[in-house]
């Protein structure tokens, strides 16, 4: 097994197993939206739009997965991603918060492949009910993301400040 292939798998195990331990008795965020997202690779432009859907613990770790599909250059395409993220406020409400994240993503069609991500983003208020995120960073070139997230709070769920 390749090292490229090993740290793949590694990672994957991480983010299947780190969010239903974090949240074991403190319950679960769980968040959906719509997200769209543009990579540069050298001289290709690539748009996909899709669904998102996450499960995030109350202390910040957050499982996020996703699917698009649009365009890649002149061809059509398709991408799904897992990612593992840290919220550093998860509970903010008047304020933007910050996350990182990381993951694998897997691409059809125009620039078929497998890629490794990393990068960082803003959240508005990721202790209210919906709000925006940006993100910029690395995986398959350039990428920059944009979407719109909807919240379910387990029961109790105290937001901070």
């Amino acid at each position: 097994m390749s090292i490229r292939r090993s740290a793949a798998s590694a990672l994957l195990a991480s983010a299947l197993g780190t969010v239903p331990l974090a949240a074991q008795g403190q319950g679960v965020v769980i968040e959906w939206g719509v997200h769209g997202t543009v990579t540069v690779a050298s001289d290709t432009l690539g748009l996909v739009l899709g669904p998102r859907a996450a499960f995030r613990s109350v202390g910040g770790t957050r499982l996020a997965l996703s699917l698009g599909a649009g365009i890649r250059g002149d061809r059509s395409t398709g991408r799904g991603t897992v990612a593992l993220e840290y919220v550093l406020t998860p509970r903010a409400t008047k304020r933007t918060g910050v996350y990182i994240g990381g993951g694998l993503v897997g691409v059809v069609g125009g620039g078929k492949g497998g890629y490794l991500m990393a990068y960082a983003g803003l959240e508005r208020s990721p202790g209210l009910p919906s709000g925006w995120a940006v993100e910029a960073g690395l995986g398959g070139g350039f990428r920059i993301r944009a979407a719109y997230h909807w919240r379910r709070f387990p029961r109790g769920f105290l937001p901070g400040s």
